[in-house]
């Protein structure tokens, strides 16, 4: 670049390129830590790697980026601050270079219009429940939400979300994209009310609000940084760079200490509990689904006022409040309230009779009681979603330790009362077992993608459970002994919760199995039942009836137990039997885990 040319630019910033370039290393200004937040790092490499946004990527280093970036500024300062704007402001904001910097004069209309239409009042992290059957959605979605009055002193709300979209059902295709060739990644800003709306009415899931403590500068800041990726190309990729990562990256602004939770794969989740962990949430809200909604309550409710309440509605049955104690009174009023709202219900209701209802509500509902749904269940309260678990696995033909690692989110028998219904999802699970009487180690599962949801199904909801694996298993034949699968099977089923604590479960899984040997369809009816314990513990019971085994067509029977111990915050303790049966053999099998959550 020519130095005349950074000299001549020197008198319009005040400063010439060489002393602005010295004095950044006085301070080591390339080892700050919003420097370093700005460009996306992990190990002192950049995440995204366009070279719009990386101007060194010949030859990366952040005091490289900052030289280039400075050299930038000097030879044209409109330019540079259109482009980066966040770096502009970051960098004057410590050589004052540009002691007239104002967003009149900026040259760059779109940004200009860009700062006066969309504030940065107040910034919320956005957190929207998981949705275990959406590839896209398997662990929530989290995303930032700025809220402010614009120039009109109206006060919008605008959505800031890294995404990707789906072009492919080909499970092969979605996983090379998805972990290895990155897909196309969209960052957006777009009217909050749109994403609000589509997540909790359109896809029934909780929208979790938390208010963040941010300053100004740091506010204005990440509000110059959200303009710098808006044309950048990033690769969206599930283990490394997903929408939960992006966002902690664009937090880390705030908060240098957020990259810590970095480690091995970030979830929605685990943005919202780095948040809190580094206490910068001032303020909680949760906007909730109808449906999440009103089963809450008819888990709450009294089982015999609820029936009650459900014969008032669909079969005009009197009912009398009088006489109930204050609470159990208040949760059945807000149960009456929002069975009246929910729209499935609504539909088969006149007008007349929804007016009745609508009167018995106000009349009887006591706003002087404290209730708030939004405190039944707390995304904050769950265990982390990386797990580690060590099992002995001992029955009378040997004795076993299978090592397993999750990397991503949960099990069925573990702690998920903060979840909408008993649910597992497992990504990327591989268990290894290593095998005490002949000293070797196979590999006994790897699991690609695999969920169980079990939302109960009643009367006023009726809904299907479902399931989905694929995979590599190791599969038992007829004499029980073992051998190795890829797998690919899905499943129906319906649930109902006969008791706040308890969930009976019955379920039909079809599959297909295959090796370079042998190949064979599968069916598998099970039924089972889940109860929650006192003492953060619980039980959960299956049989299993399966058909179209390896070898031959016969039939097999396993009886499951799994007992669970979830009171430490970051273990969980389980012991299990299984009894496998088959027309020739049968075997008791006993497993004692444990299990690291981080």
């Amino acid at each position: 670049m020519p130095a005349y040319f950074l000299l001549f630019t020197a008198g319009v910033l005040g400063v010439d390129f060489q002393t602005a370039q010295k004095q950044a290393a006085k301070l080591k200004l390339h080892e700050n830590t919003k420097w370093l937040a700005l460009l996306h790092l992990k190990n002192n490499h950049p995440q995204i790697t366009d070279p719009r946004f990386i101007l060194s990527s010949h030859n990366f280093s952040p005091k490289n980026e900052l030289d280039e970036t400075l050299a930038l500024i000097f030879s044209d300062a409109s330019a540079a601050k259109c482009r980066f704007p966040a770096r502009y402001y970051l960098l004057n904001h410590f050589l004052n270079f540009d002691s007239q910097q104002e967003a009149d004069k900026s040259d760059c209309a779109d940004l200009l219009q860009y700062k006066k239409y969309v504030p940065f009042d107040e910034i919320n992290l956005i957190y929207a429940s998981e949705v275990l059957a959406s590839a896209s959605s398997m662990m929530g979605h989290s995303y930032l939400n700025a809220k402010g009055l614009n120039l009109n002193q109206t006060p919008v709300s605008h959505s800031i979300s890294f995404f990707t979209e789906f072009d492919s059902f080909n499970p092969a295709v979605l996983i090379y994209d998805g972990l290895i060739s990155g897909m196309n990644g969209f960052f957006i800003v777009r009217p909050h009310e749109q994403d609000l709306h589509r997540y909790s009415q359109v896809e029934g899931r909780n929208v979790w609000s938390y208010s963040l403590d941010i300053d100004d500068f740091d506010r204005m800041l990440i509000k110059l940084h959200i303009w710098e990726l808006k044309d950048v190309e990033i690769a969206y990729l599930f283990q490394s760079y997903n929408c939960a990562t992006l966002t902690l990256n664009i937090l880390s602004i705030a908060n240098p200490a957020l990259p810590n939770e970095d480690i091995l794969f970030v979830s929605p989740l685990d943005v919202v509990k780095a948040a809190d962990k580094y206490g910068m949430i001032k303020k909680i809200g949760v906007e909730l689904s109808d449906d999440w909604a009103l089963k809450m309550l008819e888990q709450e409710v009294q089982p015999q006022l609820g029936q009650d309440i459900e014969s008032l509605v669909f079969e005009g049955k009197h009912l009398s409040f009088d006489g109930i104690d204050p609470k159990p009174k208040r949760i059945a009023v807000e149960y009456l309230s929002h069975l009246i709202t929910n729209e499935a219900v609504k539909e088969n209701l006149s007008e007349q009779r929804l007016s009745v209802l609508s009167d018995i509500v106000d009349s009887h509902l006591d706003d002087s009681l404290d209730f708030d749904l939004s405190q039944f269940k707390n995304p904050l309260a769950t265990k982390q979603d990386s797990i580690v678990t060590t099992s002995f696995v001992f029955n009378q033909d040997d004795t076993a330790i299978d090592f397993s690692f999750l990397p991503a989110s949960h099990y069925l028998y573990g702690d998920n009362r903060q979840y909408f219904s008993e649910s597992e999802l497992k990504i990327g699970e591989i268990t290894l077992r290593a095998q005490t009487q002949n000293n070797n180690i196979k590999l006994q599962s790897f699991t690609l993608y695999s969920f169980r949801s079990m939302a109960p199904s009643s009367r006023i909801l009726p809904k299907y459970s479902g399931g989905f694996y694929m995979g590599y298993r190791q599969i038992l034949n007829r004499s029980l002994d073992e051998s190795g699968f890829f797998d690919l099977s899905g499943s129906i089923g319906k649930s109902a919760r006969i008791h706040k604590d308890i969930l009976l479960f019955s379920n039909l899984e079809l599959g297909l199995a295959a090796n370079t040997s042998d190949a064979f369809v599968y069916a598998t009816p099970s039924v089972g039942a889940i109860v929650n314990l006192v003492g953060d513990s619980k039980i959960v019971f299956e049989y299993k009836l399966r058909s179209g085994q390896p070898d031959s067509n016969y039939i097999s029977h396993s009886v499951s137990t799994e007992y669970a111990w979830f009171g430490i915050e970051d273990w969980t303790l389980r012991v299990g039997h299984s009894y496998l049966k088959t027309d020739t053999t049968h075997r008791n099998e006993v497993q004692l885990g444990l299990s690291w959550h981080f």
